[in-house]
């Protein structure tokens, strides 16, 4: 029987009860959550509910802070479904994402919820919030194994996409040190797998981050060491938003020994990777362009003046790739998008380190304001826009590839 059928038959309370078990409800509720909006889809699913408990005579089952707790989940699962890439309508994407939601929720809830709070009479008859862990996006839990440290597509390419601050999560333990500003990962570069969806088709190595950068800069030297001298920086291990909103409570900001954790659990880890895809690429094809793609708020008072242009390439100077290559980003037709070469961004850590034009080695960055693919104040996917935009970075991409070939 499919989730729809199951869902018109819940709305019209119409089901068995041995038919709506746990799958059955996370089933009804997703589909809830794509016909309606967030606020609507909570007030008519707890209302359709419990209309439900009372025809099938199980009122007592009825637990308003669980329900509104799977609703939450499954959004926040939907938004990452949404930022990576894949299908935020498919049931079967829940199914494969998140086994501890699927088949075993009690270990779920513990994450987030302690016994004694769930099992209250206060949590069953009224939402009360989480008292061990928040659930938003950086600490959405899909199974016990802890997220790898970055997801790799690797092709047949002499071109590497590398997007080190694509990631939202971050564990748990370093959430309880942090303020609730944490949770929603902020500053984080949104939907850059799905903007650049066109890799795929172009065969084009790609490797992201699935960490946020308020747990550690992946484009920040370990070391500690100064990006922009003069500017305002972020730090390897921020302690700060871009709008200076602190992300540590008091004295919790991490010390030496923290850093240094984080630096071998999370930091080596992706730089490692990097460092190997470059030798073998370079080994394969006698060259290697790194492609850094980022994307950032068109208006961060804390970094620039006014609104950022739209492409902001980063060669550190002209310092990071050659002749030819810089000719192509001069040259580089941008159309309705505004377009700069080192200007505010020259090039992060990683644009900078890992350069090295006369072993044929080439990077670049590209700073891609947000205004061009999201609604900024909403912070989501705009799809039309995100079309436009990333058949120009397609079109880029294939130009800096021709001009490598040659």
């Amino acid at each position: 029987m499919s989730s729809e059928s199951l869902t018109e038959r819940f709305k019209k309370q119409d089901i068995e009860p041995s038919e709506f078990n746990h799958l059955a409800h996370l089933k009804v509720a997703w589909d809830y959550i794509h016909e309606y909006s967030m606020v609507e889809a909570r007030e008519k699913f707890h209302q359709d509910i419990i209309k439900l408990t009372k025809v099938l005579g199980a009122e007592e089952k009825y637990h308003r802070t669980l329900t509104d707790f799977f609703l939450d989940y499954l959004y926040q699962v939907k938004w990452y479904l949404n930022h990576t890439g894949q299908s935020s309508e498919s049931w079967r994407s829940v199914e494969q994402q998140c086994p501890l939601l699927i088949n075993d929720a009690k270990r779920l809830i513990s994450y987030y919820y302690s016994d004694e709070l769930i099992n209250s009479d206060l949590a069953r008859t009224q939402y009360v919030d989480a008292d061990i862990m928040p659930l938003d996006r950086a600490s959405l839990r899909f199974s016990e194994a802890e997220i790898p440290v970055f997801d790799l597509v690797e092709q047949d390419s002499p071109i590497i996409v590398s997007m080190p601050h694509h990631g939202q999560f971050i564990p748990h333990d370093v959430l309880e040190q942090m303020t609730d500003t944490a949770l929603n990962s902020a500053d984080t570069d949104w939907y850059l797998v799905q903007l650049y969806s066109f890799l795929e088709e172009l065969k084009v190595t790609r490797i992201n981050a699935n960490y946020s950068r308020y747990l550690i800069d992946l484009n920040r030297d370990s070391s500690g060491k100064v990006l922009y001298k003069g500017a305002d920086n972020t730090e390897l291990c921020p302690t700060s938003t871009f709008d200076l909103e602190a992300l540590y409570e008091g004295d919790e900001e991490p010390d030496s020994h923290e850093v240094a954790r984080r630096t071998e659990l999370y930091w080596k880890p992706y730089h490692q990777e990097l460092q190997r895809l470059i030798k073998q690429t370079k080994d394969k094809f006698g060259y290697c362009l790194l492609f850094e793609a980022h994307t950032i708020q068109s208006h961060v008072p804390r970094f620039f003046d006014g609104q950022l242009p739209d492409f902001n390439f980063g060669t550190n100077e002209g310092q990071t790739v050659n002749d030819q290559l810089k000719a192509v980003l001069e040259n580089f037709d941008t159309g309705d998008y505004s377009k700069i070469i080192n200007g505010r961004f020259k090039g992060g850590f990683i644009t900078r380190q890992y350069a090295n034009p006369e072993d044929n080695i080439y990077t670049i960055q590209l700073e891609l304001s947000q205004i061009t693919y999201l609604d900024e104040k909403l912070r989501l996917f705009d799809k039309e826009k995100a079309q436009k935009v990333g058949e120009a970075i397609k079109r880029l991409v294939l130009e800096l590839g021709s001009i490598l070939e040659r």
